[in-house]
């Protein structure tokens, strides 16, 4: 009898094996400067729909928001960071194959050893 793989825990010790051989990571023990979170630079008033088109939106400015919301948040960005990637992929009109197997990641890197239920019950509550 052959033995059912587990494919999201496949793709899990793939994408680490590959991101070790791209890059090493620093041990902990070298760093020794800590750094102080940055401070969120836009404010939670309300902004005037002139202000909003000076800055317009683009990946660099995602991916600078992006840093400071994780430098602010810290260990707890990531949970919200793959709720994003699962709202975002949920915003599409349409859904490809890849983008389902991209939730269930995120499912699966959010949920830790509950993800068979998490990921049941997601795609149950989307049918």
């Amino acid at each position: 009898m052959s033995k059912k793989k587990n494919t999201l825990k496949d793709l899990d010790e793939f994408l680490k094996q590959q991101a070790a051989s791209l890059v090493q990571p620093t041990p902990l023990s070298e760093k020794v400067v800590e750094t102080e979170p940055k401070a969120v630079t836009r404010s939670a008033t309300k902004v005037s729909p002139d202000e909003v088109e000076e800055e317009t939106i683009s990946t660099e400015t995602i991916l600078r928001d992006l840093s400071e919301l994780s430098a602010q948040e810290g260990p707890a960005f990531r949970k919200k960071f793959y709720d994003l990637i699962v709202r975002s992929l949920e915003a599409l009109h349409t859904t490809t194959p890849e983008d389902k197997m991209l939730i269930n990641t995120a499912l699966y890197l959010k949920s830790g050893s509950a993800w068979k239920e998490t990921i049941r019950a997601y795609w149950r509550d989307k049918a």
